[in-house]
C-alpha cells in the first residue's frame, strides 16, 4: 500500500519540499537557496521563462518564481530533476498534473500554462504563481471563525465542482494544497494546487487521436494523504468526486475546531478509523468552539462513511451552505457582511457557472433601479444585481440590507495588462435615509504608500512582485529617483543587467549625486567590462551611462577600466573606454587630475611628459603619481643617438615627483 503522511514536524514542512509526485506549489514559504538549486537562478528556459530565485526544493524537483519575458508575467515554474525525469511514471504523473490543471480552468485553481522538457532532460511545468498563506499556516493558528472558514470551503467546494464536472479527482485535497491569496479585496480568496495524483479522464480531457496514456493508478494502490482520505480510498477502491467531498469535510471539520476528527500515530490504525470510526461530535473534539448545529451537519453529511449517502456533489454542498447562511443570519448569528463571505457573489448570467446551482438562486426583487442595471462590488468580489433580494423581510444577501440602506464605495481600476484585472478596493457601510444607493470613489493608496510597500517587498527578497509595484508608480510618476533606484537593485538582484542599466539613466538623471555610490558605480562598471560577455545589451547601456549620465565620475571609472586594473583582463572594454576617453568633446567632462593623468599617459614617458609636470604638481592625483614614478630615465646615449629623455635630466621628474607626493600627502592630514 502507498500512502503519504502528512504529519511533519514542521507543519510547514510541506511548503518547502517537493519529495513526492504530489509536492506542494509555491506558496510564502521561502528555504535558503542550496547550490544545486541555483544553478537555474538567472537562466531563461524555453526563451521565455527567466528564472528569478528558489521557491523551494525535494527529493523530485524544485520550484522557482520566473518571469515570462516577453508578456513580463511572473511565474512559478516547477522543474523535475534529470533523475527523476528519467522516471517514466513520474513524468507521466508531472505531465497529468499539467493536462489537469490546464483544463480547470477555475478562479479558485492555480493554472497551468505550458509543459516541457530542458536541454538536461528534466521537464519543467509553467503555473500561475500564487503567493499568500497555505491553509495549513492558518489552520496551525487555531479555529477560524465560523464565516470566514465557511466563506474558505465555499470557494473549494466550487473548484472541485468545476474539476469534477470535467471528471477530474483530485485525490490529495489538504491544506497543504490550499493557498490563501489577497485577491481584488478578499484576504482568504482560495487558489487549490497540486492535481499531481489526480484522476484524471486522459481520452476525455485530451484531444482526441492523442497517443495512449499509462495507466498510473492500479486496482488496490492506495494514493493520498491518510489524514484526509476516505473510506473507499483508504480501502483501494475506485473513487469518485465524494471522495473529495470527504476530504474537503475533514478539512472543515479542522478548520472549525482547530483539530481533526480522526488522529493515531500509526497510519493504518488511521485509515481504519476512517473507514469504521463514528465521526466524533466538534464540541467532544474540542469543547471551547461553539459550532452552529446547522454547519456541523454539513460537515457530518460530508463525513458519511458510505459514499452512496454522502454528500452528492460540490453543487449540493454549495446549497446546503446557502441555506445554512441564511438560516443562521435571520436567527441573528451571522452578519449581513459575513453572510456575503458565505453566499456566492458572482457577475455571469444566472445558469452560466456550474460551481453555483440556478436553484439556490433568490429571485431579483425589490432592487433599486441603480442596482438593477448595474453591477457593483463587495468585498473585493463582483455581485450580479440578481442576486440581491429580500425575503419576508429578513433575509439579507451579500452584505446588502434590502429594504434599509447602503453606502457603496467602490473604484474601478483601468485593467492591467494581460487580461489580469486591477482589484477593487471596497468598503460597505450602513446609513439611515431610507432606501437610496449612493455610489462614491474610494482613494486607492497614494504613491508614497506603494513605493513603500515596493520597498518592504524587495527588503523581504520578494523582488519581483517590488518591481511590479515599482513599475505601476512609474507609469504614473515618471523619472523619480528612489523608485529607480528600487527598480535598479531589484534587477541587480535577479541578474537583470540590462533592465537594472536602463533603470539607472532616470535614476542619475533625477539624483546626479547617485554616480558617487558606490553601490551604483561598481554594478554600472561590472557590466562594462563584460562587453564580450553574454549580456552585451547590458555592457552598451553600461558604456552610455559612463560616458554621458555619470559625470565625472563616469570617466573616472572609464580610466580604471581603460588603463587600469578593472580593464587590465578585458581587452575589448579596454579599448572602448581609450576610446572614448580620447574623444575631442570628452576633456571638459573629466576632472583637471584625470585630465593631466591622460596627457602624462600619452607622452609615453617621453620629453613631452616635462610640458605637463606643472600641471601634474598643480592637481595630479595618484594615477599621475603612479604613471610618473613609472618613468624610468636610462643613461645618456653615446655617440650620434638622439637623447629622448634629455628634457627630463637634472632631477627635473624626480623633483616633480617628490612635490607631488608632498602635496597629496598634505591633503590627507
Amino acid at each position: 500500500m502507498a500512502v503519504k503522511s502528512d504529519r511533519p514536524a514542521d507543519p510547514l514542512a510541506k511548503t518547502r519540499e517537493l519529495g513526492s509526485p504530489a509536492g506542494p506549489t509555491p506558496g510564502i514559504a521561502v528555504v535558503e537557496e542550496p547550490p544545486a538549486a541555483l544553478s537555474l537562478v538567472g537562466r531563461t528556459l524555453s526563451d521565455r521563462y527567466r528564472i528569478e530565485r528558489l521557491i523551494g526544493e525535494g527529493g523530485m524537483g524544485a520550484v522557482y518564481q520566473a518571469e515570462h519575458t516577453h508578456m513580463r508575467k511572473r511565474m512559478a515554474i516547477k522543474v523535475l530533476h534529470p533523475d527523476m525525469s528519467r522516471m517514466t511514471e513520474v513524468v507521466a504523473r508531472f505531465e497529468r498534473e499539467a493536462m489537469a490543471a490546464a483544463h480547470i480552468d477555475h478562479p479558485n485553481v492555480a493554472a497551468a500554462t505550458d509543459f516541457g522538457k530542458l536541454e538536461d532532460g528534466s521537464f519543467f511545468l509553467a503555473l500561475e504563481y500564487v503567493e499568500g498563506k497555505s491553509l495549513r499556516e492558518v489552520v496551525c493558528e487555531g479555529p477560524m471563525p465560523v464565516a470566514r472558514a465557511l466563506h474558505v470551503v465555499r470557494q473549494i467546494a466550487s473548484a472541485l465542482g468545476r474539476a469534477h464536472a470535467l471528471g477530474i479527482v483530485h485525490r490529495d485535497l489538504k491544506p497543504e494544497n490550499v493557498m490563501l491569496v489577497d485577491r481584488e479585496g478578499d484576504p482568504d480568496f482560495v487558489k487549490v494546487l497540486d492535481f499531481g495524483i489526480a484522476k484524471v479522464p486522459i481520452g476525455e480531457v485530451a484531444e482526441a487521436g492523442g497517443p495512449a496514456q499509462p495507466v498510473l493508478t492500479r486496482a488496490g494502490m492506495v494514493y493520498g494523504t491518510p489524514e484526509y482520505m476516505a473510506p473507499e480510498q483508504a480501502l483501494g477502491q475506485p473513487v469518485d468526486p465524494r471522495a473529495d467531498l470527504y476530504a474537503l469535510g475533514i478539512m472543515a471539520f479542522e478548520m472549525l475546531t482547530g483539530k481533526r476528527p480522526f488522529e493515531d500515530e500509526s497510519k493504518v490504525k488511521l485509515l481504519g478509523m476512517h473507514v469504521t470510526a463514528p465521526v466524533p461530535s466538534m464540541s467532544k473534539i474540542e469543547p471551547a468552539v461553539a459550532v452552529p448545529p446547522e454547519i456541523e451537519a454539513i460537515v457530518a453529511n460530508l463525513l458519511v462513511k458510505e459514499a452512496t449517502e454522502r454528500t452528492g456533489d460540490a453543487r449540493e454542498l454549495i446549497e446546503a451552505l446557502q441555506s445554512a447562511a441564511t438560516a443562521l443570519l435571520a436567527q441573528g448569528k451571522l452578519g449581513a457582511e459575513e453572510a456575503g463571505k458565505i453566499v456566492p457573489a458572482v457577475a455571469t448570467p444566472i445558469g452560466s457557472r456550474p460551481d453555483v446551482p440556478t436553484s439556490s438562486r433568490p429571485p431579483a426583487v425589490g432592487l433599486a433601479t441603480p442596482l438593477a442595471s448595474t453591477h457593483v462590488s463587495h468585498a473585493g468580489r463582483r455581485i450580479d444585481p440578481r442576486w440581491i433580494a429580500a425575503g419576508a423581510g429578513t433575509l439579507v444577501l451579500i452584505g446588502l440590507v434590502i429594504g434599509g440602506t447602503s453606502v457603496i464605495r467602490t473604484t474601478k481600476e483601468p485593467a492591467r495588462t494581460f487580461n489580469d484585472p486591477e482589484p477593487q478596493v471596497v468598503a460597505i457601510a450602513p446609513t439611515t435615509r431610507p432606501s437610496a444607493t449612493v455610489v462614491e470613489t474610494l482613494p486607492k493608496p497614494s504613491i508614497e504608500e506603494r513605493v513603500q510597500a515596493a520597498k518592504r517587498l524587495q527588503e523581504k527578497g520578494d523582488y519581483a512582485s517590488a518591481i511590479e509595484k515599482y513599475r505601476e508608480v512609474d507609469a504614473e510618476q515618471p523619472a523619480r529617483a528612489d523608485v529607480n533606484r528600487g527598480l535598479f537593485d531589484a534587477y541587480l538582484s535577479t541578474r537583470r543587467l540590462a533592465d537594472a542599466m536602463r533603470a539607472a539613466k532616470p535614476m542619475l538623471e533625477a539624483s546626479p549625486d547617485l554616480a558617487l555610490d558606490l553601490a551604483v558605480r561598481i554594478p554600472v562598471r561590472d557590466a562594462a567590462i563584460n562587453v564580450s560577455g553574454q549580456d552585451k545589451e547590458a555592457a552598451d547601456l553600461a558604456f552610455a551611462l559612463l560616458e554621458r549620465d555619470m559625470g565625472t565620475m563616469g570617466y573616472d571609472d572609464l580610466y580604471d577600466i581603460g588603463f587600469g586594473r578593472s580593464g587590465a583582463q578585458f581587452p575589448e572594454a579596454a579599448r572602448r573606454a581609450q576610446k572614448i576617453l580620447w574623444k575631442a568633446d570628452a576633456r571638459p567632462k573629466m576632472t583637471p587630475a584625470l585630465s593631466v593623468a591622460l596627457d602624462v599617459q600619452a607622452a609615453a614617458g617621453g620629453c613631452g611628459v616635462k610640458a605637463h609636470l606643472d600641471r601634474a604638481v598643480a592637481s595630479g592625483d595618484g594615477r599621475t603619481l603612479a604613471l610618473l614614478r613609472g618613468i624610468k630615465v636610462g643613461p645618456k646615449p653615446t655617440g650620434f643617438r638622439r637623447d629622448t629623455q634629455a628634457c627630463l635630466r637634472d632631477d627635473v621628474l624626480p623633483k616633480a615627483v617628490r612635490a607631488l607626493e608632498a602635496r597629496l600627502a598634505s591633503e590627507k592630514k
